[in-house]
Parts: C-alpha cells; structure tokens; sequence
C-alpha cells in the first residue's frame, strides 16, 4: 500500500518540476521581508476533526539566496497549535504572480484537535500568490502536515488557506 504522505510528496515535486520545465521562471531578491497572515480550514481533506485554523508568518525575502528561512505560529479552533521554521522560495511566473513551495519542520500540540501522533510534524505547502500593489500581496495556499512515519501512526493533516501578505517596514 503507497503511503499517503509519499503520494502528496510526489505531487508535489511534480508541480516544481512542471514549473521548472515549462514556464519563464524568475528567481532572486523578492519584494522585501513580510508578514504573511492567513485564515484556513484545517482537515480541509480527511474531515476528521475540521476547524478554522489562523496562521501568522515572517518571511525573509529580501535575501538574494534561492532558499530563504521563515518562520510561523498555526492555531486552530480546537485548540490545535504548531510552531514552524523553515525554507520557502519565490518563483515568479509573471510580474503580478508567483508560485511559493515551502517546506518547515516544527512542534504540534493537539489539545483537542487531530491527534497527529508526535510532537515533531513537517508540513509541505504550495501557494499562489498576487501582488495587488507594492503593499500588499493575496493569494491561496495548500498545505500537508504530517509526522513521516515517526508516530506510532501518520494521520496527516491538510488546510487550504487564504493569505494576506505585508511588507515589513
């Protein structure tokens, strides 16, 4: 039986490499550092326990290095809560739109939302984003997080969210 965690891995390494191979992709210094907030459906997938789930995260894209760290604090409805550090970079497809994979490993405590089965999770994520003006970017993101078999089981858990993005001064 393919586990569930290599299926969403394999989609998403097919969609870089789709964009890698078929668009005019742009990397380097970004915008500038900024806060990204979001608003989100946690076990938007499994629907076990579903919740709104906000997520707040500071990103350093004004670097001139292809991976660039961020950081990040998730809180669900349920009491859910996640701690993250990690690596994202910007691959811009136009000048208004850019696609922003990241990967960021951290600390999940349950409380009365999903168990995930360990207190060390790692979560994938692709957004889509638009630059609305030079102060504030929109867009969707699609994430996975999961404990790669480290748990006595690996539910995973996926949110689908909106995010706003502002530039720090």
């Amino acid at each position: 039986m393919i586990r569930r965690g290599f299926v969403y891995g394999s989609i998403f390494l097919f969609v870089v490499v789709f964009i890698f191979a078929f668009s005019s992709i742009s990397f380097g210094k970004g915008p500038g550092d900024y806060i990204s907030i979001s608003t989100a459906i946690f076990d938007v997938l499994q629907n076990d326990i579903p919740s709104i789930e906000g997520r707040i995260e500071y990103r350093v894209n004004s670097a001139e290095w292809l991976l660039k760290p961020f950081a990040g604090f998730m809180a669900n409805a349920d009491g859910g809560r996640y701690i993250y550090a990690g690596l994202f970079f910007e691959i811009s497809i136009t000048d208004f739109f850019s696609l922003i994979p990241s990967f960021a490993p951290g600390f999940y405590i349950k409380n009365f939302s999903k168990d995930l089965h360990s207190l060390l999770e790692f979560r994938s994520q692709i957004e889509a984003v638009i630059d609305l003006s030079k102060n504030l970017r929109a867009g969707f993101s699609f994430n996975h997080i999961s404990n790669a078999s480290l748990g006595e089981s690996n539910p995973g858990v996926e949110s689908v969210a909106f995010t706003v993005q502002l530039p720090v001064p």
